[in-house]
């Protein structure tokens, strides 16, 4: 098993810890060649790191025995850090949002007109954004 010392926190990482990390996936219906149905799943975090199988069950299996080890040990033989998921708890709901006046502007404009605060308005504005890119 190969280890690797994380640069930001020194800590000895093996290829198990990564591959149990809390990663996510997006689950496709597709046909295969033969016109049978199959599912292609990705891992969010790791671009490129795709597979397709019959089951969902037996496609992750395979993601999480094939083809993570293999990138791991292909980042860590490149000397290369490797991109873990983002824990969701780490977060506070804080954001410094630097624009342009005129962008500013018309956002308080908007926040007049709804009645809301300029972070309700952006808010909105970005669940707006993230629900129409998951189409």
């Amino acid at each position: 098993m190969l280890m690797v010392t994380k640069k930001s926190n020194a800590i000895l990482k093996n290829i198990d810890y990564y591959i149990n990390l809390p990663w996510t996936y997006t689950i496709e219906n597709d046909v295969d060649e033969n016109g049978k149905h199959v599912f292609v799943i990705r891992v969010n975090e790791l671009p490129g790191v795709v597979t397709d199988n019959y089951s969902i069950e037996e496609g992750i299996k395979d993601i999480k025995t094939e083809i993570m080890p293999a990138l791991f040990e292909m980042y860590i033989q490149d000397n290369e850090e490797i991109p873990e998921p983002i824990n969701e708890t780490e977060f506070q709901g804080e954001i410094i949002y630097r624009t342009t006046p005129k962008k500013h502007y018309l956002i308080a404009r908007e926040a007049q007109k709804r009645q809301q605060s300029l972070s309700q308005v952006i808010d909105n504005l970005i669940d707006v954004a993230l629900s129409s890119s998951k189409k």
